[in-house]
């Protein structure tokens, strides 16, 4: 008999948990491991996955607490400080329930039955469990029992005591354990390492347990998780709504319906101890195991003095937006699926998704995986680079490619004004019936929150490298346009990751850094410049409405007045108060386009190495806040140099001003091949000549226009015979 509970993942996902305490449901961190489809043998319950939760009180009034670890996690002793904080009785199922209900010990039935026919009588034995208000201790070996895991999982909250391994092999030494399945023929540490994959599919909560913590401590820190599980997600224009909004309606309607963005405000830190457990993990196992990226997915390199660049264009579309969006739809059919009230429905999700060159690309390749998803793309014609472009245009025939004759700002609030058209949803919805359309921009919480984990994953590397020790303070420099990644690092930040400087870099829409310098956001008289860096041609930074909601710490009144009127008259001021509190938390500079190919040669010259324009914007500002400091500089490299020919030609190419001049894709990748290539040429960019060109359609800056276009293609998409993705 298989004991393999439910969707046993290849890789760990130790520290997700720095993530999900963003989360405000408990569905959230459910949905997340839903993602992977390796080795599932059994899905999850649906009622354990999207429990309803209760406004304004402890979801977990009337509901047991299952503790749940190996063998010496403190299963025992936790729960006996957190019944006494929690004034909940409790039930250890090793002493109080199986021993009396056998009338032996564990160990002798152990020994009396052998491993496989012990789990199926404990199992047996759980599936018995009836009560409700405890705090329940489980066995070790509880969670290799499938049904009565799943059926535990509808009776209460599984809380996950995640202490290292070495913690475990210690205390299980002096305790002399002798009823552990499977100790017989494996060792405790091998036995540790099996288990390890399904606890990691098995909580709700998981607390990580610091080295020197007290038994009261981590029933604490449970107790606080427990109280930010019944918290729902508040939007910007309007805090909390009465529909009480979980992390699977966030994903789904991606914009709130007053126009708002989806956000939390609460932040549970992570400790010392707790970032020390995570040094030596690769990306993939601190974010999610993604089956697209290998372990080298985000490095970290030195490129001179104190500064490094994190590099996060190593999936399969060269940029960054690849590390948040092979998650997303995902996430997005787990989120369809089980928020469906009947399983045999036919749930669609579609995607309108606004790009300024690299979100496009990323979204197309991440969702062409999932049959059956309509996407609409709007880009603006003229305002990215050629690979770019031909990357979109050779998408698979089933999505919808629009250029449009504007510029990603225009592209954007497209999106955002279509997401909340009743009119426009309704005849979407009679096309195709029972369709859910959201964005996969970074308005979208589920589409922003992994940009958290690049951080910290780049500050634990630098630990790791010996660049720092534990708790020192790093600098973060990032290119920034729609002010996501920022923001994902001011959220790494407030979860307790030591960054001292948080600093934006802009090219010549440098609206960002004067927002910063004046506190006036500014549009009136103000020039769209397009640039060599086309990714954050961005005027108008729509994650700028939850950085200013959180620092003013839910004002969504004044947050509501400020977006109104930059929609009605471009331009709004903040006061003196909330200005300080931003430039205390962030600062910024920009690059003008002389700057930025200066920076790109300059690199090129002193390293050998080739950098793409954003990272070159970043660079600029960078050197001008790093002078006489040896503190140590992350600065984002966002994009893969390959997919800007024309630009690295022009900035350290031949002199010959033939190499840079064509716009034929296959001879600017050949002509690059004529320089020093570190990092080396990304191999799906090599590939982007091979595929045909499908999608050259461009259109009018109107609505109407927009609309036409979007409703032809759901009508063709409609009498397709795509199936629907399931999982």
């Amino acid at each position: 008999m298989q004991y393999r509970l439910y969707c046993c993942s290849s890789l760990p996902i130790r520290s997700i948990q720095c993530v999900i305490r963003l989360l405000s449901s408990s569905n959230g961190e459910k949905a997340l491991r839903h993602t992977s489809t390796e080795n599932r043998t059994v899905k999850w319950h649906k009622n354990g996955l999207n429990r309803p939760l209760l406004p304004g009180k402890s979801n977990f009034e009337k509901r047991n607490i299952f503790l749940m670890g190996p063998p010496g996690s403190g299963k025992t002793t936790v729960g006996q400080e957190l019944a006494l904080l929690l004034n909940k009785p409790l039930i250890d199922i090793d002493n109080n329930w199986l021993e009396p209900r056998w009338k032996t010990t564990v160990a002798s039935k152990l020994l009396e039955l052998g491993d496989e026919q012990f789990l199926e009588a404990e199992g047996r034995e759980l599936l018995a469990f009836n009560h409700e208000n405890y705090i329940v201790s489980l066995t070790g070996s509880n969670s290799l029992h499938a049904e009565s895991m799943e059926y535990i999982s509808r009776l209460g909250i599984i809380v996950y005591l995640d202490a290292s391994r070495e913690a475990i092999l210690n205390r299980c030494h002096k305790m002399r354990v002798n009823r552990i399945v499977g100790q017989r023929t494996k060792t405790l540490n091998d036995i540790l390492a099996f288990r390890e994959n399904i606890y990691e599919n098995s909580y709700d909560i998981r607390i990580i347990i610091g080295k020197d913590e007290t038994q009261k401590d981590i029933a604490k820190k449970i107790q606080s998780q427990l109280q930010q599980q019944s918290k729902f997600y508040e939007t910007t224009r309007n805090g909390y709504t009465k529909n009480n909004q979980q992390f699977l309606d966030t994903i789904q309607k991606g914009l709130a319906s007053d126009g708002g963005l989806f956000v939390t405000r609460s932040f549970s830190p992570l400790a010392l101890d707790e970032l020390q457990r995570l040094v030596n993990l690769s990306y993939p196992e601190i974010a999610l195991p993604y089956s697209t990226f290998d372990k080298n997915t985000l490095p970290v390199r030195r490129l001179r003095k104190n500064q490094y660049l994190i590099e996060t264009f190593h999936g399969p579309t060269a940029s960054f937006k690849d590390l948040s969006l092979q998650l997303l739809p995902r996430l997005m059919q787990a989120a369809t699926e089980l928020t469906s009230n009947d399983e045999t429905k036919s749930n669609r999700f579609g995607l309108l998704v606004a790009t300024s060159g690299d979100t496009g690309c990323a979204v197309l390749d991440a969702f062409a995986r999932l049959p059956g998803t309509p996407i609409v793309v709007l880009y603006p014609n003229t305002g990215v680079s050629t690979i770019q472009k031909a990357q979109m245009q050779t998408a698979s025939n089933d999505v919808c490619v629009l250029g449009v004759d504007a510029d990603f700002d225009f592209c954007q609030t497209m999106v955002k004004d279509l997401l909340n058209d009743k009119s426009f949803l309704a005849d979407v919805n009679q096309l195709l019936p029972g369709l859910h359309l959201s964005s996969a921009n970074s308005i979208n919480w589920a589409r922003f929150l992994p940009q958290v984990v690049f951080t910290i994953s780049s500050y634990l590397q630098l630990i790791e490298q010996g660049v720092i020790r534990l708790g020192e303070q790093v600098d973060v420099c990032i290119p920034t346009g729609n002010f996501g990644n920022m923001l994902g690092a001011f959220y790494a930040q407030q979860l307790g990751l030591p960054l001292r400087r948080l600093i934006t870099a802009s090219n010549e829409n440098n609206v960002i850094t004067d927002f910063i310098q004046t506190g006036s956001y500014d549009l009136r008289n103000r020039l769209f410049h397009k640039t060599i860096s086309p990714s954050i041609d961005i005027l108008i930074s729509s994650n700028l409405e939850r950085f200013i909601y959180l620092l003013s710490k839910g004002n969504f009144s004044m947050v509501q007045k400020l977006f109104n009127k930059l929609a009605r008259d471009r331009y709004f001021n903040i006061d003196s108060s909330l200005l300080k509190q931003i430039q205390s938390k962030i600062q910024g500079g920009w690059a003008n386009e002389n700057q930025c190919i200066e920076m790109i040669k300059k690199v090129y010259d002193e390293t050998q190495q080739l950098i793409d324009p954003h990272t070159a914007v970043a660079l600029h500002v960078a050197d001008s806040f790093s002078k006489h400091d040896n503190v140590p500089m992350l600065i984002s490299a966002t994009a893969h140099y390959g997919k800007f020919p024309q630009t690295i030609l022009n900035a350290v190419g031949s002199n010959e001003q033939s190499l840079s001049s064509s716009n034929d894709i296959s001879t600017l990748l050949e002509n690059l091949r004529t320089l020093k290539l570190t990092p080396p040429m990304h191999h799906e960019l090599l590939n982007l000549p091979k595929k045909s060109v499908i999608h050259t359609k461009i259109v009018a800056a109107t609505k109407s226009a927009i609309i036409k276009e979007i409703k032809t293609y759901l009508e063709r998409f409609s009498k397709q015979q795509i199936p629907v993705f399931r999982y």
